[in-house]
C-alpha cells in the first residue's frame, strides 16, 4: 500500500486528534455541567467528519476498499448538536424526549452508514463505483446542508433572544451573551457555503489554494470552541415564566403589587434617587432582583417602569449611569493618574473591554478620544 503523504491531510490529522481530545475533555466536564456533554458530542462530531477526508486524501480508501462507508458521516448530527448544547447552557433544559427528537435524523443516519459499512467489501465497493447510488448519497449530502442552515438561524434566533433577556435583567453581561458560540455559527455557515461552491470548482485552484486554507483555519477554529466551551459557564438566566413566582415568594413586594400602577411616578423617583444619591450603578454586578428588593416591586413591573419611564432595558438604563459618570472622571484633572482600566472600575464597569464597548456606543468615541476632544 502506497500512501501518498501531504501536509493537507497532516493538518487534517491535528486538527482530527486535537478535536477528539478537546472533546472528550469537554464530556468529562459534562458530569459537572451536563451542556458541555453536548458540546463534547459536538466537536468530536465535526471532528470525526475530517476522517474520511484524512482516507482519501492520504490514498488508503483504494487499497482498503473495507474502510468504505465508515459511520463517521454526521452532516444531520453536527448543528443540532450545537443547539441542544446553547439551549441547556442557557438553562433551558430539554426533555430527553425533546433532545431524542432533534438528534433522530442523526441517528438514522448513523444507523444506515453502520449498515453500509458492514456490508461485504464487494457489496461495499460496488455501491461505491455505482453512478445512481453516489448520486442518493449527493442529494442527501445536499439536503443536509439545508437542514444545517436551518438549525443555524434557528440557534441565531434563540441566542439574539437570549441576549434580549439577558440585557432586561442583568447590568452586566459580560460572559453572559454566548457571543463565541454566535461567532461559530457564522463560521459554520460560511463554511458550508465555501464547501457548497467547492462542487464547482474543483481542480487545481481549489486543490492548491482553498482546502488548505480551509484546513488550517479549521485547526483554529476547532480549537477556538474547545477552549471557549471549556471556559464558558452554565448561565443562570431568569426565565420570564418563573419571575411571578419568585416575586411572589417576597412577601414585602407582594404587599406594594396592588399599588404600583398607581405609584409609577414615585417609585420611578425613588429608582432615580438611588442612582444619583447612593450611585447604585458602581455595584457591576447589579441586577434587576437587586433594585426590585430596594424599591420593594417585582422584578416585572420595574423592568416594564424603566422601559416606560425612560425607554431603555435595565441594562442601558444602568449603563447610562456608568457612562456619564465615566466622562465626569475623564474631565477631571485630579484623576489623571488613573489609567483607563481605574477609570472602568470607577465607574462600575467589571472589565476595560466592557467600558471601551459601552462608551463607544453611548458616545461613538472611545474614553480617549472623548476626553482629549472635550479638552481641547
Amino acid at each position: 500500500m502506497e500512501i501518498n503523504y501531504n501536509i493537507v491531510s497532516l493538518i487534517d490529522i491535528l486538527g482530527l486528534v486535537q478535536g477528539v481530545f478537546l472533546g472528550l475533555v469537554l464530556i468529562i466536564e459534562g458530569r459537572r455541567i451536563k451542556p458541555k456533554l453536548f458540546l463534547g458530542l459536538f466537536l468530536i462530531a465535526y471532528c470525526a467528519e475530517l476522517l474520511n477526508s484524512i482516507l482519501h486524501d492520504l490514498n488508503i480508501l483504494e487499497s482498503e476498499p473495507w474502510l468504505l462507508f465508515l459511520p463517521f458521516n454526521f452532516f444531520y448530527l453536527i448543528l443540532p448538536l450545537f443547539y441542544i448544547y446553547v439551549k441547556e447552557i442557557s438553562n433551558i433544559n430539554l426533555t430527553k424526549k425533546k433532545i431524542v427528537l432533534i438528534l433522530l435524523p442523526g441517528i438514522l443516519e448513523f444507523i444506515s452508514y453502520t449498515v453500509f459499512f458492514m456490508l461485504s467489501v464487494g457489496t461495499k465497493a460496488k455501491l461505491h463505483n455505482s453512478e445512481s447510488f453516489s448520486n442518493v448519497l449527493s442529494l442527501i449530502e445536499i439536503l443536509s446542508f439545508a437542514y444545517s442552515i436551518y438549525y443555524i438561524f434557528l440557534t441565531i434566533k434563540f441566542i439574539n433572544k437570549q441576549k434580549t433577556k439577558v440585557e432586561e435583567f442583568y447590568s452586566n453581561t459580560e460572559g453572559k451573551l454566548l457571543t463565541w458560540a454566535k461567532g461559530v455559527l457564522m463560521f459554520l455557515f460560511t463554511f458550508l457555503i465555501i464547501i457548497l461552491s467547492s462542487l464547482f470548482l474543483e481542480g487545481i485552484f481549489y486543490d492548491d489554494y482553498i482546502y488548505p486554507a480551509i484546513s488550517i483555519i479549521n485547526v483554529v477554529f476547532i480549537f477556538w470552541i474547545g477552549i471557549s466551551g471549556i471556559k464558558q459557564s452554565k448561565l443562570f438566566v431568569t426565565k420570564i415564566a418563573s419571575i411571578k413566582k419568585i416575586d411572589h415568594q417576597q412577601s414585602d413586594v407582594n404587599e406594594t403589587n396592588n399599588r404600583l400602577k398607581t405609584n409609577n411616578k414615585d417609585h420611578y423617583e425613588k429608582l432615580i434617587a438611588l442612582m444619583d444619591d447612593e450611585k447604585l450603578f458602581l455595584e457591576p454586578n447589579l441586577s434587576l432582583a437587586d433594585v426590585s428588593l430596594k424599591l420593594k416591586i417585582t422584578q416585572r413591573n420595574l423592568s416594564e417602569l424603566i422601559r416606560d419611564e425612560s425607554d431603555k432595558n435595565f441594562n442601558q438604563f444602568v449603563n447610562h449611569y456608568r457612562v456619564e459618570e465615566a466622562k465626569k472622571l475623564l474631565l477631571d484633572t485630579s484623576n489623571n493618574h488613573l489609567n483607563m482600566l481605574g477609570i472602568a472600575f470607577d465607574s462600575g464597569f467589571s472589565s476595560k473591554a466592557t467600558f471601551y464597548s459601552v462608551f463607544k456606543k453611548h458616545t461613538s468615541l472611545t474614553p480617549t478620544l472623548f476626553k482629549n476632544n472635550t479638552l481641547s
